[in-house]
């Protein structure tokens, strides 16, 4: 349906209004220049037409021609008279009124003779006067007839020049309606991208936008999907160990019920901490433009998150030792965001602190580069650690190693860093756990530095 709303509805509406006004500007215009040029030519035809009686008169012929009251001149459609300077009639063509159509002066004028309008020439020749003329209403129904012609060869032409615009229109938007017709038979888990439709080469910026937007879709499916699967994954295991616990309470009592009660709350700590990191994973992936923060210290996201974690520590009686190559370091700002920031530092030190024995020690040094711009962040524990080939798996959604993990901490730290340009090592500690370095390779000035 086309209307004021549509596209094609507005092409065709103002480009129909600009030829109709051109069309009719060009037939008030194109009228008033022929009814000038054709009363110039008709008025040309009057003078002609007296000068030629002059001339006859003045030729030996004039001796042979006898001059009556209502004698006929071959002039074709013209009136013609002849009278003296006295005003005295002395010959007259057919068709020619009685009362007499000479003017006082010579030249062009108009005359109401018997109730019509003339249009007259007169000329003077010696004694005599000759008069030329014609009825203006002959001359208003030809330029009648003229713009008839004139009004119906524009209408045409106009209802012409609209088909054409409408054609024109038409094929100008039919690489629109290619591109609607693709986008209709599009999945959103296409992964091919769409092509800019032949001829339509204006479209590519919108092509190119329409692709990034689908391309978004299509991920934010795909982490819906995963979200899903390991929702259902990670909780599946802890639930049936709820349930099965709290049997075993209802079922027992005493320090068996006491027990199995313990086993509940704990499996029920690590359902909320897989939820905590199986949401956290989601925001940050689906986090395609976050509201700038301000910056913060790196040294007071550090103390802001080991504070988090500090019950944790207590409960194991571990120690942490935070440092830096240069004091300075600490001050710097963040090289990322403060949220996303604080994501992967409690990611990684969580990791540290689960890992490590009781009565350990947990290294956590902020160190420079050498040119003075990179930073890096690097968490030593004592525990366990990983085997090499277990390293190169460490950071991929879901991998458990073995452990009590959840197999997402490591994995969320990675898609930080790729997030936020910095990069993830994982080697083995001098203590023989793991260490953990994450790189930026550039980072702004210290936060609050001269």
């Amino acid at each position: 349906m086309i209307g004021p709303a549509s596209l094609r509805g507005r092409l065709l509406l103002c480009m129909g209004l600009g030829l109709s006004v051109l069309w009719l500007v060009l037939a008030v215009w194109l009228h008033g220049e022929v009814r000038d040029r054709v009363a110039r030519v008709l008025d040309q035809r009057l003078a002609a037409s007296a000068r030629m009686v002059v001339s006859l008169l003045e030729s030996d012929a004039a001796g042979d021609l006898k001059l009556q009251e209502s004698g006929a001149l071959p002039l074709g459609g013209i009136a013609c008279e002849i009278s003296s300077l006295r005003g005295e009639v002395l010959a007259r063509s057919g068709g020619a009124p009685n009362a007499g159509l000479a003017l006082p002066e010579d030249g062009f004028g108009e005359q109401q003779v018997e109730g019509e309008t003339w249009r007259v020439f007169t000329v003077s020749d010696g004694e005599l006067r000759v008069t030329s003329a014609e009825r203006m209403a002959g001359r208003t129904a030809f330029m009648r007839q003229v713009a008839l012609v004139l009004l119906v060869t524009l209408g045409l032409g106009l209802l012409a020049s609209l088909a054409l615009v409408w054609w024109a229109v038409g094929r100008a938007l039919a690489p629109l309606a290619v591109l609607r017709a693709d986008l209709s038979r599009r999945r959103v888990t296409d992964e091919a991208p769409l092509s800019v439709p032949e001829g339509g080469v204006e479209l590519a910026p919108m092509v190119d936008t329409l692709n990034h937007w689908l391309g978004n879709a299509r991920d934010a499916l795909m982490r819906e999907r995963r979200l899903t699967d390991d929702l259902a994954h990670e909780l599946r295991t802890p639930l049936a160990a709820i349930r099965t616990q709290l049997q075993v309470a209802d079922m027992t009592d005493g320090e068996r019920a006491a027990h199995a009660r313990a086993q509940a709350r704990q499996a029920v700590l690590r359902l909320a901490n897989n939820l905590d990191q199986l949401l956290a994973l989601a925001r940050e992936e689906g986090a395609e433009s976050r509201r700038r923060e301000p910056p913060e210290a790196l040294g007071d996201l550090l103390a802001t998150v080991l504070e988090e974690l500090r019950p944790a520590s207590l409960e194991k009686r571990l120690t942490v030792h935070l440092d830096a190559d240069d004091d300075r370091a600490l001050r710097r700002a963040a090289p990322a965001g403060p949220g996303l920031m604080r994501i992967a530092l409690r990611n990684v030190l969580e990791n540290a602190v689960r890992h490590s024995p009781v009565g350990g020690e947990i290294g956590v040094r902020v160190e420079s580069g050498h040119n003075g711009e990179d930073i890096a962040v690097a968490v030593e524990d004592q525990g366990p650690g990983l085997a090499p080939d277990q390293r190169a798996r460490a950071l991929d959604r879901g991998w458990r190693g073995g452990g009590e993990g959840q197999g997402l901490g490591l994995a969320i730290v990675a898609s930080v860093m790729a997030r936020t340009g910095g990069t993830i090592a994982l080697d083995a500690a001098d203590s023989g756990g793991l260490r953990v370095t994450l790189r930026w390779l550039s980072s702004p000035r210290p936060a609050g530095s001269d």
